[in-house]
């Protein structure tokens, strides 16, 4: 494995486990994006919203524009405000398209900001 696999690992065994309120604003961020795609990928954004009811949409799509994809962010806000209506095949349809992924950004993320990460 590379350093930065190795980091990667490191990310989510470690820093995705820890209190949210312990967080820094980087690392809340990319913490916030794991969940959001590990759950997109899982569930879908039903399966999101059933796992981290607690998570604020402000908070999510700022999250996701940080990490630096204003599009999926902008899909995000999408199904929170209109998704329920076709059970959020749309947005969770065009979640699966994207590309480059959100997970493919958020590991370049972890990896340029990882003096904070991993503090």
């Amino acid at each position: 494995m590379t350093e930065k696999d190795l980091r990667w690992n490191a990310f989510i065994d470690d820093v995705c486990f820890r209190d949210r309120d312990t967080l820094s604003d980087i690392q809340k961020n990319a913490v916030l994006c794991f969940c959001y795609d590990a759950e997109m990928n899982s569930g879908g954004y039903c399966g999101f919203i059933d796992c981290y009811p607690d998570i604020e949409a402000e908070e999510m799509n700022a999250a996701i524009r940080t990490v630096g994809y204003p599009e999926i962010a902008d899909n995000y806000m999408k199904a929170v405000n209109e998704g329920e209506k076709d059970d959020w095949v749309e947005t969770d349809t065009a979640y699966y398209n994207f590309s480059p992924s959100l997970s493919d950004c958020l590991e370049a993320y972890v990896e340029t900001h990882k003096d904070v990460i991993f503090n």
